[in-house]
């Protein structure tokens, strides 16, 4: 019986499949980290939108990763409002 992981790792040998995994990965550590980071602070959405300047509805797309084509300065204004930077880090490594 084959596992999952046995078939993303097949599917990743295709390398437009691979890009788009890869970018989704991505959009939903951002959406992760963003909305953790807002918890760990107490803070409801319209809260943190309120000190980021942009809307709630704007936040809870960018938490929800339902918004493909935010700004890197949307995303700066909502890390600034947690006291967060914006910067590179390694992935991390799945099993």
């Amino acid at each position: 019986m084959k596992t999952y992981r046995d078939h993303l790792d097949r599917k990743l040998g295709d390398k437009e499949f691979s890009r788009v995994f890869q970018s989704e990965k991505r959009r939903l550590r951002i959406a992760y980290e963003i909305r953790e980071a807002r918890l760990k602070n107490g803070l409801t959405q319209k809260e943190l939108a309120a000190k980021a300047g942009v809307t709630q509805q704007m936040l809870s797309r960018v938490e929800n990763a339902a918004t493909p084509n935010v700004t890197l300065n949307t995303i700066s204004q909502i890390c600034s409002a947690l006291g967060m930077d914006v910067g590179l880090v390694p992935p991390v490594k799945t099993a």
